[in-house]
């Protein structure tokens, strides 16, 4: 029996050794809110900067690691109002109670009771500590008291306190109070905003026009020009400091500072600034001369222009867009100091570039005047610029220069269609027989002749007493004009010279057929083809419509005569 009651106490001294370490174990090991404490002690503290705005979302000011509320006070948070709150937390204070007035502040806070929570901090004599400084302004516009926040705010900025310098930046952003924090800036609260702050803060104020404020900022923050020179160059003209604007222009890229500085002229109605500015920007290497003498154009500035695209015209053809230009700003007609410029721009340059601007001087100059200039230039003996001098010589009325002109293009030398076309477009107007037949017999050659250029030559040949050459081109011109009248009788003349009368009838035949039934040329037909009578009857008929008509006399007489009736040919002379 004994051996039974000494196995069971084997079995129980052990498990109840156990549960007694078990126990002790669990004593020993700290609570949680001793674990909360220590946590918190452990975290780095959080550095806020003033050097940068702060998040679009501040983030909130009840930390999330207060220690639980004694449960002397926490039954309390949810219904006791501001008065009975503050009696109570002072009661545990006196009995040594670890309590705070931020606690219990934060605590109403987080129990959305944010107006319970301000009033209760104006309750305490520690309400109005730095430490509550965030909550209070964070409590304020929660509650929808933005004019007290912003009372709050600026009263903390006039003076170098105890609140942290990012909490006050944070309250002002949150409130959109730029101004404030220029004022914090001003007195010290905060230290000298960056330049990332410092142009924030010049943005926004410069969106509310607070062009006073910026000056003020200018002495406080730090150089935010650089940053954003467009937006000091807005601040500088709306202030109307326009070298501080050309100086913010300078901050500018490169490729945008002339066109940033023209802008500000521009804007300022500085054309003489203008001017200049376009002037320096003409003198850089590379430089656009069409397009700045534009802008001067645009100024006024119309002699600048010109000189520009004077320069841009150096080298080149009139061809080119800025020679254009220019030769249309000059107009017609320019004054001494251009014609003297384009006489210099004719004698540079190759020989196409050259002859290009002798045209545009000649069509400029006066006549005689560019008539000389045009004799005395290398290429005066060149085609193009013959034909030129023949044209200026006709305008200026030097009948004797145009036929030395046309003489030397007719010395031989060979000339183009188109060059043709132009020498007889420009013949004087008395012309030498020998250079119109030189210029018919060309256009022949070049297939180009005028409808009378054979018979015009076929007269000369005649006059010249050359039949067979005047047959010769008679024929070539009656095959595109068969009832030429006046070529099918000189062609009778010319055969009948050359080979007899009787290679001359078929010819006056057929200009008797081509010739009108009533008139003085086919009754001389008729009379050559011995058909004499027929043919004084149409000259008494022709008297008798126009007895006044001496010639037509003049030929009855000769007619009677050939018939033999001389008697009747004086008394036809004698009336």
């Amino acid at each position: 029996m004994r051996a039974a009651p000494d196995r069971w106490l084997a079995i129980g001294v052990p498990v109840v050794a156990g549960l007694a370490i078990l126990a002790a174990a669990a004593l020993l090991l700290p609570g949680p809110l001793e674990v909360l404490h220590v946590e918190r002690r452990a975290r780095p503290p959080i550095v806020v900067s003033v050097a940068v705005p702060p998040p679009a979302r501040p983030t909130p000011v009840i930390p999330l690691d207060r220690p639980p509320p004694l449960p002397a006070i926490a039954a309390q948070i949810a219904t006791a109002d501001a008065a009975t709150l503050a009696a109570l937390t002072q009661r545990l204070i006196d009995a040594g109670e670890k309590v705070t007035t931020l606690q219990v502040a934060y605590d109403l806070a987080a129990a959305g009771r944010g107006a319970v929570a301000l009033a209760y901090l104006a309750a305490r004599p520690d309400g109005a500590s730095a430490a509550s400084w965030p909550l209070r302004m964070d409590l304020l516009a929660k509650t929808g008291r933005k004019d007290e926040a912003a009372a709050l705010l600026a009263r903390t900025v006039e003076g170098r306190g105890e609140v942290p310098a990012p909490a006050i930046v944070a309250a002002a952003y949150g409130l959109d109070r730029p101004d404030l924090l220029v004022r914090a800036a001003q007195a010290g609260a905060i230290p000298r905003p960056d330049a990332a702050l410092t142009l924030d803060l010049v943005q926004r104020l410069e969106q509310r026009k607070r062009y006073d404020l910026i000056a003020v900022l200018d002495r406080v923050g730090s150089d935010w020009r650089a940053k954003d020179p467009w937006t000091a160059i807005r601040v500088a003209q709306a202030r109307g400091d326009r070298a501080g604007a050309l100086a913010a222009a300078g901050m500018l890229p490169s490729a945008q500072v002339e066109a940033a500085r023209e802008a500000i002229l521009a804007q300022a109605g500085d054309k003489a600034g203008l001017r200049a500015q376009v002037m320096a920007r003409a003198g850089a290497s590379g430089a656009d001369l069409p397009m700045l003498a534009e802008r001067l154009l645009a100024l006024g500035a119309r002699d600048d222009a010109t000189a520009l695209l004077m320069r841009a015209s150096a080298t080149g053809g009139t061809d080119r867009a800025a020679a254009r230009r220019l030769l249309y700003l000059l107009g017609p007609r320019p004054d001494a100091r251009d014609l003297a410029w384009l006489r210099q721009r004719t004698l540079s340059g190759d020989a196409d570039e050259q002859r290009q601007w002798l045209s545009a001087y000649a069509e400029r100059d006066r006549p005689a005047e560019a008539l000389a200039f045009l004799g005395r230039h290398p290429l005066a003996d060149r085609n193009e610029t013959l034909l030129t001098r023949l044209t200026l010589a006709n305008a200026a009325g030097d009948g004797a220069g145009a036929r030395a002109v046309l003489a030397r293009l007719l010395d031989g030398r060979a000339l183009s269609v188109d060059q043709l076309r132009a020498a007889s477009g420009a013949t004087p107007r008395r012309v030498d027989p020998a250079q119109a037949a030189a210029l018919a017999r060309a256009r022949i050659a070049a297939e180009i002749a005028f409808p009378r250029d054979r018979i015009d030559l076929a007269w000369s040949a005649w006059n010249g007493g050359d039949a067979a050459r005047t047959i010769a081109l008679l024929r070539d011109h009656l095959g595109d004009h068969p009832n030429d009248v006046a070529a099918i009788r000189l062609m009778a003349d010319a055969q009948a010279k050359a080979n007899g009368a009787g290679a001359a009838r078929p010819w006056l035949e057929r200009a008797l057929a081509a010739t009108p039934e009533a008139g003085r040329a086919r009754a001389e037909l008729l009379d050559r083809l011995g058909r004499g009578r027929e043919a004084v009857a149409m000259v008494e008929a022709l008297r008798d419509a126009d007895p006044a008509d001496r010639t037509l006399a003049n030929l009855h007489a000769r007619l009677l005569i050939a018939q033999g009736q001389p008697g009747r040919a004086r008394m036809v002379l004698a009336q």
